[in-house]
Formats: structure tokens, C-alpha cells, sequence
């Protein structure tokens, strides 16, 4: 097939948004047919597309955009896997979306969004450069706060897709600046220094022209990008509070897009992160400590999709902390991470999904406290709950098994040949976590009597809804089988360490304490009294929210108030007449200020645009 044909695995979604839209707003029982078909034609390319790398190699094709600045897609065995992924979660996300939001009078936009959300991540994943990259990667950033204020009529959902969005801008901007350290190194030596597969190819080269500072500067402001968009400690505050928009977006970012787009950019430029010893340092540093901190605070939570965002944060800790391995691991950290990606992308969203059901039968209830006894009256729901909860928790023999307790091993292996331990003791005890949160849930959701009226005339949806989520358990549990030639897929010298019987019991070990203790929590065994002050750190999510809003945000809003008053008063109010030719000047930009965030995203892409320009200016001169 000619390499032009598979730029359609990110554009076919695009072209079904507005048909969607148009189409679904006069037909509303075809709502969500189109984008489905359009999915559907994205996951068939990137099947072939995976084909055709096994039998001819690479797909590359670039055309000259802008200057130094090439356009085109870039599918190796990574992006392959990726894209792969991405489609087939997406898809069937979207055909539960389709019962999920079938009473909603404005689904034909949601599905139009969903669209631009899917075409911004598969284009991330295919892309050949670094800008255009970082392009999609805004796309997405942009539509998940769009999708995350869907129901914006709700303050908690206004508020939530406000927090996410200015959070994930933080790493955004770190990122930009990132980039433009190694295109400003770069630039002098190389035609295409932001080429994705001229900077993986050539890691040591880039190395030796611009520094050892420099290169770790440049990846440690990157990885700064992938903390944000992963929700990894301390820019995690968002992800939670996202739970707010429709549970079919929450699936998805949670599965397939927005946090899994920060794991694959460090995994995508593993051979850069692999020169600054110094950053993959910080990356096992972080996502060990967010992994167990992640899961210390899921227990805490009664929301039932909280619990579930936080088992993303500690997830994806998981796979983060996997990427930080390779130090001393070395190329087999990009399988063993992105393994787990994929592992979790398909349980979550399975748990994303019962979860939903759950809600729709209960009225919208998420609160696990007023549930109970469902096993009996929602039991196709509890099962595939019950086989999600599993996976998550790493029982074999499920997929969870095989993806995280061999990130796992390979910590300790870690640990073997640097000497430091503390990658594989957070992450082994974030196994006790991982399980006391999720079947504390799940016991507290289908065992017992029913604590609510809605819990006891909750029932199973009609079993055709449920059919991706029956394809997702499935591949739930059948899907370690394939581990070995997933990791060899990626990296021919990939391999599967395994440690000494009694440290590679340790993680089941855990989990039996996890379940346990998640059993006599459910059954009043075990108080936790609110009075511990523990307890009131854990539950008010140890202050670091009210630090964001009320300590960072609120008192530097209120510095720069009183810096921009005393300007005012002092050098402004007493020079009016001599400035009076700026007012119209001034009301002009006023007209822009509207406090509406898409007009800032387009003055941040103009200025990010301006950087460029002066960049190249100054390489000129």
C-alpha cells in the first residue's frame, strides 16, 4: 500500500466529526454510527500498517513544511503498536458510547468531538516531527478539556476542565521550551534537527553537539510534558477532578489518549532519555514514589471513578517507573512499559464502562457507600467488574499479571546492579495498595445488602451493550499469553527477567494481604476513625489541592494584584494625560481578554509560532 494511504489513520476520524455533527443532529438514531465507522477505518490501517512493517520495514513519509520543519508519519513497530491500541480502545469506547450517551440531546457534538479527540491522538502517535508532535499534542490537551466540561451546565464539570487545562499547560510550556533547546543545539548541524527518527537514531551525536547540560536540560524540561499529561506526582491534581464529564470520556482519556500520550512520548524518545542518566534517574524516582502514593490515596476515596483515577495515576507510575529502568536494563524498558500501557488501557476501560453501567442503573450514584448487594441484581456487570478488579490487581493468570509484576522483577533487577532499592520497595508495596483499593470497591459495590433504594432495583443493562466490554475482559485475561512477542515485536533483544522464587512471589503475596484487608474494611472489621490524623491527611488528599488553589494560584494572583494596583497608583493614575494616545490601543486588546479559554489557546499557538520565527532569526544572524 503507498505510505500516502496511511495518513488516513488519523484523518478518518477528523473528516466524520462534522459529518457527525450535521448528519446526527437531524438522524439521531445513526448518532455515533459515522465516527464508529471512522475508528474502525483507523484501527484496519493500523492493522495493515503493521503488516506491511513486518514485511517491508518502516513506513516513512515526510514533505517540507516550514523552514528546518518537515511534516509526515512515522510508523515503526512502536508507533505501529500504538496505533493499534489507540484505534481499538477508541472504538470500543465509542460503541458503549453509543448506548451510554443515547439519551443525551446533544450527543451528535459529542461524538463530532470525540472525533478531533481521536484524529489528535492518533496524529501525535504517527508523527514524524517533533512540532507537529507537540501540535496534536496540544490538539489533545485542548479537546480533553472540551470533553471534560461537556456537561459544562455543571459547575463541577466547568471547574474541572478549567483545572485540567491549566495544570496540563504548565508541562505544556515546559515542553515547548524543551523542544527549542534541542532545535536551537541542533539547528546549525542538521536540515531536520526535530526529525523523530533522526533523533532516536542518533542520540550520542545529538550528545556531543549541544552538551551534556543542555541535552539534560532539554529532557528533563520534556519529561516535565509527559508528568502533566500522565497526572504523575506533583502535577497529578487534575486528573481526579475529570471524573466530572460523561464516563465514556473518562474511559478514554483514561485508557487510550491524554495520560497515555505523556508514557508513550518518553518511551517514543527513550534513546535521548537514555544519554541523560540524570533524568531517567528522576524518571524511575517519580513514578515509584507516584505509584504508591497514587494508591495510598485510592483507598481513601468512595467515589467509584476516583478510585478508578487514581489506579490510572499509580498505573501509570507503573509504566514510568518500567522507562526509568533502563539505565540498567537498558532498550527492553520501552516493551516492558509499553506492555503495561496496552495491559491497562484495555482493563481500565473494561472498569470504566461497568462503572458507567453501575451509574446509569443507580441514577448517576457514584458513591460506593449507598451501593452494596449488586452481585445479585446487576451480575453480568459484577463479573466483568470482578474480572477488571483482577487484572488491576495482577492475580494470575490475567494480563495484569504478566504486564505489572514483571515491572516489578525487573526493579529489582534494578536494584541488583545499581544498588538502589527504592524503585522495587515502592513499587512492590504499591501492590498492597493497588489491591486493598480496587477490591475495596468491588466488595463494598456487589457484596452485602443493598444500602440505597437505587441499588436495590438496579439491574443489568440489556447484554448487547455490554459487548465491548465483554470483548475487553476477554482480552483481559488472554492477553499475557502474548507478552514475549509483544516485547520481541518492539526490541529483538528484548527479555523477561526473572528473579529468585521467593522475591517473585512477594508481589501475590501482597496482593492476598491487599485483599484481605480490603475484605474485613468491607465487612467492618477494620475502622478507620476520621479522627486519625493520618486518615484526615490521606483523605483530604494530603492538602495538595487546597496548596494549588488556595496557597500557589489564589496568593500569586493576589501578589500580581497588588504589583499591577501599585503600578497604577504610582506610575499610571499620575502619567494619564501623557499616555491618553494608548486607550484606544488598550481597548482593543481588552475586547480579547474575554476570559474565554479557546481565544488563549489560539494567542498561545500564535506565540509559540512567534518563538519559532525569532529562533530562526537569531540561527541567521
Amino acid at each position: 500500500m503507498n505510505g500516502d494511504s496511511y495518513f488516513f489513520i488519523f484523518i478518518s476520524p477528523l473528516i466524520a466529526a462534522p459529518l457527525e455533527y450535521i448528519l446526527s443532529k437531524y438522524y439521531k438514531r445513526i448518532a455515533g454510527v459515522l465516527m464508529s465507522l471512522a475508528i474502525l477505518a483507523s484501527f484496519i490501517l493500523s492493522i495493515l500498517a503493521y503488516m506491511q512493517i513486518n514485511s517491508s520495514g518502516i513506513i516513512y513519509k515526510s514533505y517540507q513544511w516550514f523552514y528546518d520543519i518537515n511534516f509526515g508519519i512515522y510508523i515503526d513497530h512502536l508507533s505501529a503498536i500504538m496505533s493499534l491500541f489507540v484505534s481499538f480502545v477508541a472504538l470500543m469506547v465509542n460503541l458503549y458510547a453509543m448506548y451510554y450517551m443515547k439519551d443525551d440531546p446533544r450527543k451528535n457534538l459529542y461524538f463530532a468531538e470525540i472525533g478531533i479527540f481521536i484524529f489528535s491522538m492518533l496524529g501525535l502517535t504517527v508523527s514524524s516531527n517533533l512540532a507537529f508532535f507537540f501540535f496534536f499534542w496540544e490538539i489533545v490537551g485542548f479537546m480533553s478539556y472540551i470533553l471534560i466540561g461537556f456537561w459544562y451546565f455543571k459547575p463541577n464539570a466547568a471547574s474541572a476542565a478549567k483545572k485540567a487545562f491549566i495544570v496540563t499547560r504548565v508541562g505544556d510550556v515546559l515542553f515547548i521550551v524543551g523542544i527549542g533547546v534541542l532545535f536551537s543545539g541542533l539547528a546549525n548541524y542538521v536540515s531536520s534537527p526535530l526529525s523523530i527518527p533522526f533523533i532516536i537514531a542518533h542520540p550520542h551525536f545529538i550528545l556531543t553537539r549541544i552538551g551534556s547540560f543542555n541535552l539534560t536540560l532539554s529532557t528533563a524540561l520534556i519529561l516535565s510534558g509527559a508528568i502533566a499529561k500522565s497526572a504523575q506526582f506533583p502535577l497529578h491534581v487534575w486528573l481526579p477532578d475529570s471524573m466530572e464529564g460523561p464516563t465514556t470520556v473518562s474511559a478514554l482519556i483514561h485508557a487510550a489518549t491524554m495520560v497515555a500520550a505523556g508514557i508513550y512520548l518518553v518511551a517514543r524518545l527513550f534513546p535521548l532519555f537514555d544519554v541523560t542518566s540524570g533524568t531517567m534517574v528522576a524518571v524511575a524516582i517519580i513514578g515509584s514514589f507516584t505509584a504508591i502514593f497514587a494508591g495510598i490515596l485510592g483507598t481513601a476515596m468512595n467515589d467509584i471513578k476516583r478510585i478508578l483515577a487514581y489506579s490510572t495515576i499509580s498505573q501509570l507510575a507503573y509504566m514510568l517507573a518500567a522507562l526509568g529502568l533502563g539505565t540498567f536494563i537498558g532498550y527492553t524498558a520501552v516493551p516492558l512499559a509499553m506492555f503495561q500501557l496496552v495491559v491497562h488501557g484495555i482493563f481500565k476501560a473494561l472498569l470504566f464502562m461497568a462503572a458507567g453501567a453501575i451509574m446509569i442503573m443507580t441514577l448517576e450514584n457514584r458513591d460506593i457507600r449507598y451501593m452494596g448487594g449488586l452481585f445479585k441484581r446487576m451480575p453480568a456487570t459484577a463479573i466483568l467488574m470482578l474480572i477488571g478488579s483482577i487484572t488491576l490487581a495482577g492475580i494470575p493468570p490475567t494480563a495484569g499479571f504478566y504486564s505489572k509484576d514483571t515491572i516489578v522483577s525487573f526493579a529489582y533487577l534494578y536494584y541488583i546492579r545499581s544498588g538502589d532499592i527504592i524503585p522495587w520497595l515502592l513499587l512492590s508495596l504499591g501492590e498492597i495498595f493497588t489491591a486493598l483499593y480496587i477490591f475495596r470497591m468491588y466488595f463494598k459495590v456487589f457484596l452485602g445488602r443493598p444500602r440505597s433504594k437505587l441499588a436495590e432495583r438496579a439491574r443489568d443493562p440489556k447484554l448487547v451493550y455490554l459487548i465491548p466490554v465483554m470483548v475487553l475482559a476477554v482480552l483481559s485475561l488472554i492477553l499475557g499469553i502474548f507478552q514475549v512477542p509483544f516485547y520481541h515485536y518492539i526490541y529483538n533483544n528484548a527479555y523477561v527477567y526473572t528473579p529468585p522464587i521467593l522475591i517473585d512471589a512477594l508481589p501475590l503475596i501482597y496482593v492476598v494481604i491487599g485483599i484481605f484487608i480490603a475484605y474485613l474494611v468491607s465487612i467492618g472489621r477494620i475502622r478507620i476513625q476520621d479522627s486519625n490524623i493520618f486518615s484526615r491527611i490521606v483523605r483530604n488528599k494530603f492538602y495538595l489541592d487546597r496548596l494549588f488553589t488556595y496557597y500557589i494560584a489564589q496568593d500569586a494572583f493576589v501578589s500580581f494584584s497588588h504589583g499591577i494596583s501599585y503600578i497604577n497608583k504610582y506610575f499610571i493614575i499620575d502619567t494619564d494625560k501623557a499616555f491618553s494616545k494608548f486607550i484606544n490601543l488598550g481597548n482593543a486588546f481588552r475586547k480579547i481578554q474575554a476570559g474565554l479559554l479557546n481565544y488563549y489557546m489560539i494567542f498561545m499557538i500564535g506565540g509559540i509560532a512567534i518563538v519559532f520565527l525569532i529562533v530562526e532569526v537569531v540561527r541567521i544572524i
